[in-house]
């Protein structure tokens, strides 16, 4: 009888869900319009695609770099602190990168966003997630993650006026004063963990001790009910797996959200409104695939998903590299925003059921570690061969196999073994 009301009450966990989503609501403010400011400043400053991408390759090498003391710093002393540095960094970067004049500015306005989205980023927020759900932990991730979506249907389009109405520098100044207005407060409502405020994850009572006596049963029930530490899950396949599958993954991706715009009005001769309608419907359907992908990953072995979703995107790369009318483009753009959003959850949520959630953002940080280094070639890459081979239709095909590459690697994936730590340690009993 004691138990029903507060199974009743409201669990926090779901504003920590809020809180993620409005992180990834202001990361997307930042890296979804990126792409929309590389034709006007193609324009005044005369750089070519491969100087113009060049950044976000240096923010990839950056975040893969700070992905384990990332993790490490979000495991020691929490995701408020960090994602509070990185809101105010991030803010600092969009407002110095709206009054750049050369490249070397150029470049440090970049490192210094870049910075501040690693550290309120989606590392951050799914270990956040992580710690506050098991059961739940999939649909959870995919409403948080939902806030990066939002902000392509709402503020990429803003921007994109405020670019044609005023000027592109007006638009990232804005921007990053939009990051300190939702961010700080998004700051202040997080909290370390359930146990803290004499909660469990997922809101629910503890698990009896039988139920998670056995390191075999924990195992099977791929529930997040083991904690391996950074060094046991290193010794892993499923993490080798799961870190290259992403990697490649990531590859498609960077190159996709920094040379979309100039290959919609260059390559398919579409205007930048209708490219930013493109880009609304991506994210539409988007919102869609992270909360079927949710629903899919509480239920059903999330390697499959995510080798499905990595499929259907080498599938949408190739409607992209063929698309020769704006029809062909939206449809590109369902494709690819569906399976796209399919595996934003599952992929972070798989570490979990592996992993557990102890060590959740060392691991999952050295994962970036592992993974970043395949997407830091990904926008140098496509520019440089677009500007030697005059469009972007040559990358777009390889960028189709890569990403079918990545869905090989998902199918490949199993989970891991019980430690031999944990195996001793039941033993023992």
């Amino acid at each position: 009888m004691t138990s029903k009301p507060a199974e009743r009450r409201f669990f926090y966990g779901w504003v920590i869900v809020g809180s993620g989503f409005l992180a990834q609501l202001i990361l997307g403010i930042a890296s979804q319009a990126f792409t929309t400011y590389l034709v006007p400043m193609g324009r005044e400053f005369g750089w070519s695609k491969a100087q113009l991408s060049g950044p976000r390759s240096v923010v990839s090498a950056e975040s893969a770099l700070l992905g384990p003391v990332q993790g490490y710093l979000v495991d020691r002393v929490g995701s408020r602190v960090v994602m509070g540095m990185g809101v105010f960094l991030l803010g600092l970067g969009m407002v110095c990168f709206g009054l750049v004049h050369n490249m070397w500015q150029y470049y440090a306005a970049n490192l210094l966003g870049g910075i501040g989205s690693s550290l309120c980023g989606i590392l951050v927020v799914s270990t956040a997630v992580n710690t506050w759900f098991r059961r739940k932990r999939t649909m959870a991730m995919a409403i948080a993650t939902v806030g990066f979506s939002v902000a392509g249907i709402i503020a990429v389009p803003i921007i994109v006026w405020v670019q044609q109405t005023l000027s592109w520098r007006e638009a990232a100044i804005a921007s990053g004063v939009a990051i300190w207005i939702i961010g700080v407060p998004t700051t202040v409502l997080l909290r370390p963990s359930p146990e803290a405020m004499g909660l469990h994850p997922d809101g629910e009572a503890p698990a009896p001790p039988s139920a998670v006596s056995s390191a075999s049963t924990a195992r099977v029930s791929g529930a997040g009910m083991l904690d391996f530490n950074a060094r046991e899950a290193l010794r892993t396949s499923a993490f080798w797996l799961i870190g290259i599958g992403s990697g490649l993954y990531i590859l498609v991706q960077s190159a996709i959200f920094v040379h979309l715009f100039p290959h919609l009005e260059e390559g398919v001769g579409m205007s930048p409104a209708s490219a930013a309608v493109a880009l609304q419907v991506l994210n539409v359907v988007n919102i869609a695939g992270r909360l079927i992908g949710g629903w899919i990953g509480d239920r059903y072995p999330k390697n499959i998903a995510l080798a499905l979703g990595s499929l259907g995107t080498g599938l949408a790369m190739l409607m992209l590299a063929l698309a020769t009318s704006s029809t062909a483009v939206f449809a590109f753009a369902v494709l690819f925003g569906l399976c796209w959003g399919l595996r934003v959850p599952l992929v972070n949520s798989v570490a979990g059921d592996y992993f557990g959630r102890r060590s959740y953002g060392k691991i999952l940080g050295t994962l970036q570690l592992i993974a970043t280094p395949l997407g830091i070639i990904g926008p140098v890459a496509a520019g440089y061969a677009a500007d030697v081979q005059g469009d972007y239709r040559g990358s777009l095909m390889v960028l189709a196999g890569l990403a079918a590459l990545s869905g090989v690697m998902f199918f490949l994936v199993r989970p891991p073994a019980v430690p031999l730590r944990l195996r001793e340690a039941e033993a023992s009993r």
